[in-house]
């Protein structure tokens, strides 16, 4: 029974690696990381708040159109979480801050870590994002201020310039601490 395990394992992780054209797991490793350690990157800069950071990261994942979200995360900083063996998924370790969402503003939150799990598949030999969990994005502080002031200079109507002030005024005077566990 053990034999047959380990023979579907060595399949399962191997016929990615026939696809990819990637000749070992290490190989297959460094690339599942390159990978969302790029999509992380994008994320962490505010890409998927515009059209035009999405279309930087569209090439990272299999979706075509940037997943619907009304809220996001403020992050201080993230980290993958490092694997021996290629798998299927990866989890991102994020320290989140607090969370804006459309209409109701900026909620700050004492510093808390949130894993997020990465699927990943092949697409035509490449690697692909194929599922994020959750996909709301998770954004920098500083990142989330500097949309938030973009946004400001376009809001004309008071009653959506106030929360958008108020969020900025308690982004920048948030001084998070040491992370609490998830």
């Amino acid at each position: 029974m053990r034999r047959v395990l380990v023979c579907c394992l060595v399949l399962a992780v191997s016929l990615p690696l026939l696809a990819l054209k990637i000749r070992n797991f290490e190989q297959l490793a460094i690339e599942q990381r390159r990978v969302v350690s790029a999509y992380c990157r994008l994320d962490f800069q505010g890409a998927r708040l515009s059209p035009e950071g999405w279309d930087h990261m569209r090439n990272l994942t299999i979706f075509r159109e940037n997943p619907d979200f009304v809220s996001f995360f403020v992050v201080l900083r993230y980290q993958l979480i490092e694997t021996h063996v290629p798998t299927a998924q990866l989890s991102v370790a994020y320290t989140v801050i607090g969370r804006y969402e459309d209409g109701a503003g900026y909620t700050p939150m004492p510093p808390v870590v949130r894993n997020v799990a990465f699927e990943l598949h092949d697409q035509n030999g490449e690697l692909r994002i194929s599922g994020i969990d959750p996909d709301t994005p998770f954004v920098s502080r500083n990142a989330t201020i500097d949309w938030l002031k973009a946004k400001l200079v376009t809001q004309n109507d008071m009653r959506h310039r106030v929360p958008i002030e108020a969020a900025i005024k308690a982004l920048e005077a948030q001084t998070p601490g040491a992370p609490a566990s998830k």
